[in-house]
């Protein structure tokens, strides 16, 4: 979902791009990763976009999130220092516990609830510790075109005449993949210093007005009257196998002091976003 979107924005923007699939590259396979070192040496960033981002599913599937969210960005640090190439890893709001009151700064202790968590958590200090020209770009409830995401699933079932209820007391702030494409070319562009740095969306709000606002961009594009229900619900009427932070506002000062514009307000955002969509008119 954001690999694609952001190998657009760097070609756009008139920058040489390798994208190899995961066949090509196998980040939890160190053999694989090495085969494509030798070609790092005509780049000068490597921008990672893999994870294993099934949330409730790490929390039986252990070893494989593992593989993809530490140990992969650790086997591909590594190489990219023995290249001599900048590396900008991916990382998340799940590597707070959600205890805040106020947004997350990058030099926040991290204390993550549930595996997703530990092993993104992990993963950020496998890469610092094999490459110290590697940054850490951590961002949150991320939704875009080229992937399944929260806002398309809420306007599906809602197109679908399902009955909808959604949590409305865990808060954060939604990212289009779009413009996060553009903060990290931003960052790319600016040669920044390595270091860990936080890019998300500019509005913060829960689940629940999050999918109020997703379908209201819908209908709004489709010219559809009448009123959005949805019932708005506590985490604990709606358990999960992962523990989720309450609050994952994160603070994106840093990013922002570089000269990086901030994104959009999510109701642009998500305008932008319902444009791309597919979903037949209930019957």
């Amino acid at each position: 979902m954001l690999g694609t979107d952001l190998q657009h924005e760097a070609r756009r923007r008139g920058h040489d791009v390798d994208a190899p699939s995961s066949a090509e590259l196998d980040i939890t396979d160190p053999t694989s990763v090495g085969a494509l070192a030798a070609r790092f040496g005509a780049y000068d960033w490597c921008l990672n976009c893999a994870a294993y981002t099934a949330v409730d599913k790490a929390e039986t599937d252990i070893r494989l999130a593992t593989e993809i969210n530490t140990f992969g960005p650790g086997y591909l640090s590594s190489a990219c220092g023995m290249a001599g190439i900048k590396l900008i890893h991916v990382s998340t709001d799940f590597v707070f516990d959600g205890a805040a009151e106020e947004p997350y700064r990058e030099e926040a202790p991290t204390n993550p609830l549930s595996v997703y968590g530990r092993t993104k958590r992990d993963g950020e200090l496998a890469v610092r510790e094999a490459n110290p020209n590697a940054s850490i770009l951590r961002t949150s409830w991320l939704y875009g075109v080229n992937g399944s995401c929260f806002p398309r699933t809420i306007i599906r079932a809602w197109q679908a005449g399902k009955s909808l209820k959604v949590i409305n007391d865990q808060y954060g702030c939604p990212t289009f993949t779009v413009d996060l494409a553009r903060v990290f070319v931003d960052l790319v562009e600016t040669n920044a210093y390595p270091d860990v740095y936080h890019a998300c969306g500019t509005t913060v709000t829960s689940w629940h007005n999050f999918a109020v606002m997703a379908i209201k961009a819908w209908t709004d594009l489709k010219g559809i009257d009448g009123p959005i229900e949805i019932a708005a619900i506590p985490t604990e009427e709606y358990p999960t196998p992962a523990t989720r932070p309450r609050y994952s506002v994160l603070s994106t000062e840093k990013i922002e002091q570089l000269g990086i514009a901030p994104m959009r307000p999510l109701e642009q955002a998500l305008a932008e976003f319902v444009l791309s969509l597919d979903i037949p008119n209930a019957d």
